[in-house]
């Protein structure tokens, strides 16, 4: 498929989503679009397990590391028994889908790849990050913070933007090399049709 071919289905199938995301930010319909181009191909099932991501959140529920970003144990624990509303430190409280769960928190998810243990951070649920009306309502969120944190433009800072994505924050390596300049056709393409 070209990217104009993929750009068009994504405008078919996401235009009303990714418009009425982008309404409640200024987070552009067109990096919007590209964005789920350059992550899932406008798949709303697409997922990608991390086991490195894992990993770190298992140093962090055995107490080896202090946090993975800003998800503590506590949180981890709490996002464990969240459904079952035990007191955080009973031992009891483990139900027996915790593996999944917590795999659930090592993968990205949806339209943007968003990963699981950002429902975490956004006081939500996996399940809203396999949504796409909630998912990318998250997407503008976290656009908006890496804005914030690293002073970039929403409405310009599109490199920059693309890049915190992939790879967490500006000016680093992202795991593809067209990554960027593909977001940046993409965007170019969306506004064309």
């Amino acid at each position: 498929m070209s990217n104009l071919e993929l750009m068009q289905s994504i405008k078919t199938k996401w235009n009303a989503e990714i418009s009425s995301a982008s309404s409640t930010s200024s987070v552009p319909t067109a990096f919007m679009a590209a964005l789920i181009a350059n992550e899932s191909g406008g798949d709303p099932h697409a997922k990608r397990f991390e086991k490195g991501v894992l990993a770190s959140l298992w140093e962090v529920l055995l107490g080896r590391k202090a946090a993975f970003g800003s998800i503590g144990g506590t949180d981890l624990v709490q996002f464990i028994n969240q459904s079952k509303g035990f007191p955080v430190n009973t031992p009891l409280a483990i139900p027996s889908d915790v593996f999944q769960r917590f795999d659930s928190l090592a993968t990205s998810w949806g339209l943007t790849q968003i990963m699981g243990y950002e429902a975490i951070a956004f006081h939500s649920s996996v399940a809203a990050l396999q949504a796409p009306d909630t998912e990318l309502v998250i997407t503008t969120k976290m656009l908006a913070q890496f804005a914030s944190r690293f002073q970039l433009d929403v409405t310009k800072d599109f490199s920059q933007l693309f890049d915190c994505w992939n790879s967490g924050r500006p000016h680093a390596p992202t795991a593809d090399p067209q990554y960027i300049p593909n977001g940046l056709e993409r965007m170019k393409l969306w506004i064309s049709i």
